[in-house]
């Protein structure tokens, strides 16, 4: 049993399936609705929007089938995907020698025709059909071809508008200067993570002398610093941290644990000042570094005490790092 070769442009092609963030979600409904009529309107007893990642197969929606994934290898929608303008029809899939002894074929399910029509995003890429199948051999008609590719364009502005949305997600808690989340994005997580009443740490940055620089150099200067200080939290901080810029020259970074803040607040600082150094701007960073081991009565809250540590650090001199645990309500005792 032959395996479909390769598209042109595979990776090409899997930089935008991956753009759509699709690849292992929750069943929607508009899919799945899509495949039901598919299947109704063909009169197929199968029907599956399926995508066709690196090494399989994977179906958004299904009726009639329990199959979610299978091998690459085995995909039919993995040859119908590389003439993207065109469905591929196999009336009998016994009397096609690049199928008859596929496993699909020849044990369960026992596929004996399918016909699946591409779905092809704006850039050109198929990134997997819309396909109808049968356990006995069928003829698919031009009615049932029309209805099909009409269907399949569905599933396209269906892929389109979940891109658009995420897309716009990803604007809406981003910063648009650094590309580090946002303060919305940084109080979403914050929520949440007092939602789970989880220990964690939050480091609060503000920059010394940045002000000044703005005001000598010009903001073009002061956008570089705020995206080199970008820079260097995003090199410091580890996957399970959480950068963000609040605002101004204002930053966080939200840790899942209470036992390294201090630490990696010292390591910020010192790269920070390092960065700078190298660059002839004369900006430190005064920085608090809050552990909490249980929860404050807000998102709010939690920053407000952070806040106050880095006021601390710049009050005591500046470009320091300040240190506490909040460990009870109310008084709050310093650690460091």
């Amino acid at each position: 049993m032959p395996a479909a070769p390769l598209p042109e442009d595979e990776a090409g092609r899997l930089a935008a399936l991956r753009s759509y963030a699709v690849l292992d979600t929750a069943c929607e409904t508009a899919f799945d609705e899509i495949a039901q009529l598919a299947a109704r309107l063909t009169r197929r007893p199968i029907a599956l929007v399926s995508l066709v990642d690196a090494d399989r197969l994977w179906a958004k929606a299904r009726h009639g089938v329990e199959l979610t994934e299978a091998p690459r290898d085995l995909a039919f929608c993995a040859h119908a995907i590389l003439e993207p303008g065109r469905p591929l029809v196999i009336p009998d899939t016994r009397a096609d020698p690049r199928f008859a002894d596929n496993p699909l074929v020849t044990d369960d399910p026992g596929l004996r025709s399918y016909t699946g029509v591409p779905l092809v995003n704006a850039e050109g890429y198929a990134l997997g059909t819309l396909c109808v199948l049968d356990h006995a051999p069928r003829v698919t008609s031009e009615e049932e071809l029309d209805i099909l590719a009409s269907l399949a364009r569905s599933v396209s502005t269906a892929l389109e508008l979940r891109r658009a949305m995420r897309r716009m997600h990803a604007l809406a808690v981003t910063d648009g200067l650094t590309g580090l989340p946002n303060r919305s994005a940084m109080m979403t997580a914050l929520d949440a993570t007092l939602t789970e009443r989880r220990p964690f740490s939050l480091i609060f940055i503000d920059l010394d002398g940045f002000k000044r620089v703005n005001d000598t150099l010009g903001h073009a200067a002061g956008d570089a610093v705020l995206r080199a200080v970008a820079e260097v939290l995003q090199a410091a901080t580890r996957p399970g941290d959480s950068p963000a810029r609040l605002g101004g020259d204002e930053f966080c970074v939200l840790l899942g644990e209470t036992s390294g803040a201090e630490r990696l607040a010292e390591q910020i600082r010192g790269a920070l000042a390092a960065r700078m150094q190298a660059t002839g701007w004369a900006v430190t960073a005064s920085i608090g570094a809050v552990g909490f081991d249980i929860m404050p009565d807000s998102a709010e809250a939690a920053l407000g005490v952070a806040d106050a540590m880095m006021y601390a650090a710049k009050t005591g001199g500046k470009d320091q790092v300040r240190s506490m645990r909040y460990e009870v309500p109310g008084p709050l005792q310093q650690a460091g």
